[in-house]
C-alpha cells in the first residue's frame, strides 16, 4: 500500500491540501506564470506566423506552413507532458513512514527482528526520528519544512512546495527532462522567427516579445540542462542528492572490509551499497519497464521501505549511516585503537558529540 494520506488513481499517495504558510505557494505560482508566459509568447510570436493564419490561401508558403504544423504539434505535446509532470510533483506525496509496526517505538521485538536494515547508528542501534517518534527505514530522512520523515528523500524543493522522495522522484526527473526538451526546442525553432522579424523591420511589440521569449527560454535551458545532467548521473549511480552531499558511501579497503569515504571524487567509483548497475539503478527510480520510463503515468516499483543492495555488499550486514558526521573523530579512534595508545581518551569526545549537527541539508 502507498505511504500517504490518500491515493491517486494510479495508487500513489496524494498530498493533503496545504493549510499553513500559503505564502510558500508563491514559487509554485511563479513557475506556473512563467510556463504560461513562455507558452503564449511561443504560440503568438512563432506558431501563428508560421501557420500564416492571416494570409490568403493563394499566398501561403507551403514549406513554412508544414514546419509550423510540425513544430506546433511537437511543442504542445512536450508542454502537456511538462505540465502533467509538474502537477504530479506537487500533488503526489513522496512517501512517509507508516504508523504501524515495526516502525513505531512501541513495536514488538518479534516485528523488529524481521527487519533487514542496512543503515544503523554507530553503535548498531536502529535509526530513529525524535520529531516523528518513529524508526527510520533505509534512505529515509526527516524534512523540516514538511515536518515529517520522507522515504528515500532526495531534497526539499520549494518550487513544487513538496519534498522529492520515493513516490514522486520519477515525476521530478521527468519534469527536468521535459523542461530541457521544451526550452531547447523553443530556442532552436524561434531563431527563424527572430530573424524574420528583424529582417522585415516588424513593429516593436512582435520584435520585443519574440526576442524576450527566446532569451528567457535560453536562460532556463542554460539552468535546467546541467541540473538534469546531474540528476541523470545520480540516478545512474543509484544515489540521492542527500547521499551525494553527505558523502557517506562505504568503500571497500584493500583488506576487503567496509570503510568510509569523505571525498566527492570517490562517488565516481560507483561504490554504493545501493548501486545495482546503471540499468538496474534506472529501473529502481523510473520503473521496471524501460518503455514507460519517459511517461509520467506509472511510478517506481516497491514500497520505499526496503531496497535491493549490490551483490558486492552481501557480506556487509549494515551501513553505519550516522557516523559520517564524525568522520574526523572516527579516524582518530581507529588510529588510536590500531596503535593501542590513548584509545579510551580519544573515544570520549566522539561519544559526547551531538547526534544532530547544523549546516546539513534539510533531511537527516
Amino acid at each position: 500500500m502507498p505511504d500517504g494520506p490518500n491515493e491517486t488513481p494510479f495508487h500513489e499517495p496524494l498530498r493533503e491540501p496545504p493549510s499553513k504558510d500559503p505564502l510558500k505557494m508563491l514559487p509554485v505560482l511563479f513557475i506556473l506564470s512563467t510556463i504560461t508566459s513562455l507558452y503564449l509568447m511561443y504560440v503568438i510570436c512563432h506558431c501563428m506566423p508560421m501557420l500564416q493564419l492571416s494570409v490568403s490561401s493563394g499566398s501561403v508558403n507551403n514549406d513554412m506552413y508544414v514546419r509550423g504544423v510540425v513544430e506546433t504539434s511537437i511543442f504542445h505535446g512536450i508542454t502537456f507532458m511538462l505540465l502533467f509532470c509538474y502537477i504530479r510533483c506537487v500533488m503526489v506525496h513522496p512517501g512517509t513512514v507508516p504508523n504501524k509496526e515495526p516502525w513505531l517505538y512501541s513495536s514488538s521485538p518479534s516485528a523488529v527482528a524481521n527487519l533487514q536494515l542496512r543503515e544503523t547508528k554507530a553503535g548498531g542501534e536502529r535509526r530513529h526520528c525524535k520529531w516523528c517518534g518513529k524508526y527510520k527505514p533505509d534512505r529515509c530522512h526527516h524534512c523540516r519544512p514538511c515536518n515529517t520523515c520522507i522515504l528515500k528523500m532526495d531534497h526539499h524543493c520549494p518550487w513544487i512546495y513538496n519534498c522529492v522522495g520515493f513516490h514522486n522522484y520519477k515525476y521530478f526527473f521527468l519534469l527536468l527532462f521535459y523542461t530541457v526538451l521544451d526550452t531547447h526546442f523553443m530556442v532552436w525553432t524561434m531563431t527563424e522567427s527572430m530573424i524574420r522579424v528583424v529582417d522585415q523591420s516588424s513593429d516593436f511589440a512582435p520584435m520585443f516579445f519574440t526576442l524576450f521569449g527566446m532569451t528567457l527560454a535560453a536562460f532556463l535551458a542554460f539552468l535546467a540542462t546541467p541540473f538534469f545532467g546531474f540528476h541523470c548521473w545520480l540516478t545512474a549511480m543509484g544515489l540521492t542528492t542527500i547521499e551525494f552531499c553527505e558523502k557517506r558511501l562505504p568503500k571497500k579497503s584493500a583488506e576487503g572490509q567496509a570503510g568510509h569515504s569523505d571525498c566527492c571524487a570517490d562517488f565516481f567509483e560507483n561504490d554504493s551499497i545501493w548501486n545495482l548497475g546503471c540499468f538496474g539503478n534506472m529501473q529502481v527510480a523510473l520503473g521496471s519497464n524501460p518503455l514507460l520510463w519517459i511517461f509520467p503515468f506509472v511510478g517506481p516499483d516497491g514500497d520505499g521501505l526496503t531496497y535491493e543492495t549490490s551483490d558486492s555488499y552481501t557480506t556487509f550486514s549494515t551501513r553505519f549511516f550516522e557516523t559520517g558526521r564524525g568522520a574526523k573523530q572516527r579516524n582518530q579512534i581507529e588510529h588510536a585503537e590500531w596503535t593501542g595508545y590513548g584509545a579510551a581518551d580519544t573515544l570520549k569526545p566522539f561519544q559526547s558529540a551531538p547526534k544532530f549537527l547544523g549546516g546539513k541539508p534539510t533531511g537527516y
